[in-house]
């Protein structure tokens, strides 16, 4: 019976590690995603090489802080759905600790937005006046922007 177990285990962890690495291995990095999106962006808007490496440049500068704000993001609403699972488990409530993952998940929110219509202002100045018509119609489906600079 020992024996059984052990096969059994020795299959599950096997079969867990292929799994988590094949997954581990497919995922695209942030920056071939990167890669990816910016060559998008060059075929759709036509962009030179002096504006794709300009907007390239401008992506990698800000792209690790935006990775911290959506790991402050994540873990703020993580610990709020943990203060919302103690409170229904035991009704307790932590005012503290939800007022400090509130604070801290709204501060996050603010910073990343300001980030990102920073990100999408500098971009649109790269480009020539009708690339940037085209690129505020498409980004303003998805970020709440003022009317765009002039140029």
């Amino acid at each position: 019976m020992k024996r059984f177990l052990v096969i059994v285990l020795l299959g599950f962890v096997a079969g867990a590690v292929a799994h988590i690495g094949f997954y581990a291995y497919r995922r695209p990095s942030v920056e071939s995603r990167l890669t990816r999106d910016l060559a998008w962006m060059q075929s759709v808007f036509g962009l030179d090489a002096v504006q794709y490496e300009s907007i390239r440049a401008l992506h990698q500068r800000t792209g690790p802080e935006l990775e911290r704000l959506f790991s402050v993001l994540r873990t703020t609403h993580e610990e709020l759905n943990r203060l919302e699972e103690l409170r229904r488990s035991t009704d307790k409530v932590d005012f503290i600790a939800f007022h400090q993952a509130k604070e801290a998940n709204r501060k996050a929110r603010l910073q990343c937005r300001t980030l990102t219509l920073d990100l999408v202002y500098a971009v649109a100045e790269r480009m020539s006046p009708e690339q940037r018509i085209r690129y505020f119609a498409l980004v303003g489906n998805g970020v709440e922007i003022s009317t765009p600079p002039p140029s």
